[in-house]
């Protein structure tokens, strides 16, 4: 899931986990400040997430780095693991949860209810963070407005 990295000093390492620890309320407020856009989906529409905008992704072996642009030394960075990287990678606008699924049952070979279950709770965390729009509920849901 998106976790800050660590960083040298210990008031940077506060000052990121401070952020990533408020969630929603700091990802909607700064996410404007980067211009990040909100997305929603039409009614009777299964969810189809979709990323936010000015977003540096960054390749580390299995897992991806995500740091706002421009980027401020100071500013959130947020580490994916090898799994998260997968579900982060298909959010396309064009997939739908069931299909982020798929993609991340086929990585692994999990069950697709195991696989649903995890991408759903990747996708919240990322929305709880401000990366992530287009995620309500379960997934299979009809979005109305961002989470």
């Amino acid at each position: 899931m998106a976790t800050p990295v660590d960083r040298p000093s210990w008031a940077t390492t506060r000052r990121t986990f401070l952020l990533a620890g408020v969630g929603g309320a700091v990802a909607l407020v700064l996410g404007r400040a980067w211009g990040l856009r909100d997305g929603r989906a039409a009614a009777g529409e299964p969810a189809r997430p979709r990323r936010a905008e000015n977003l540096l992704e960054t390749a580390r072996g299995d897992d991806v780095e995500l740091r706002p642009t421009p980027v401020d030394a100071h500013g959130p960075v947020f580490r994916l693991n090898r799994s998260a990287a997968i579900v982060w990678r298909g959010v396309d606008e064009r997939r739908t949860v069931d299909d982020l699924a798929a993609l991340l049952a086929a990585a692994y070979g999990i069950p697709a209810a195991a696989a649903h279950a995890d991408t759903t709770a990747c996708l919240k965390a990322l929305s709880g963070q401000g990366l992530v729009f287009g995620v309500h509920g379960s997934g299979s849901e009809t979005t109305g407005a961002r989470s």
